[in-house]
């Protein structure tokens, strides 16, 4: 109580004017709109220079597989997806090489926040 001072007081009233409501509130949409599509794109590049990176590599093949692509939704946000079409992806996931552990996609997307566990 050692702080506090004798004689003042706290408002007890607080009054607002927002001006232009709707104009804001379209305003604060979009940028929350674009925030959050820069997250994603941003995360699913993260994600996919991620799975190059931790891939096992015998030919490289494996690798240089992973593609991603970010689209717009119906809901105006972005979507995106990461891709490998090499037949073998699978096994290598499962744990078939030394050089990763299995289910090593899965740990890259849940660390980096693509995929919830």
């Amino acid at each position: 109580m050692g702080n506090v001072k004798k004689g003042l007081t706290m408002p007890s009233k607080i009054s607002l004017e927002v001006v232009n409501f709707k104009r804001e509130m379209a305003r604060v949409e979009r940028e929350v709109e674009r925030l959050a599509n820069q997250d994603i794109k941003t995360k699913v590049e993260f994600a996919t220079q991620t799975l190059k990176v931790v891939t096992p590599v015998d030919t490289g093949e494996a690798r240089a597989g992973w593609e991603n692509n970010t689209y717009r939704g119906f809901d105006g946000y972005l979507d995106g997806s990461i891709v490998n079409k090499v037949e073998h992806i699978e096994q290598l996931n499962r744990g078939h090489s030394k050089q990763a552990p299995a289910y090593f996609i899965e740990q890259v997307l849940v660390k980096v926040g693509v995929l919830k566990p």
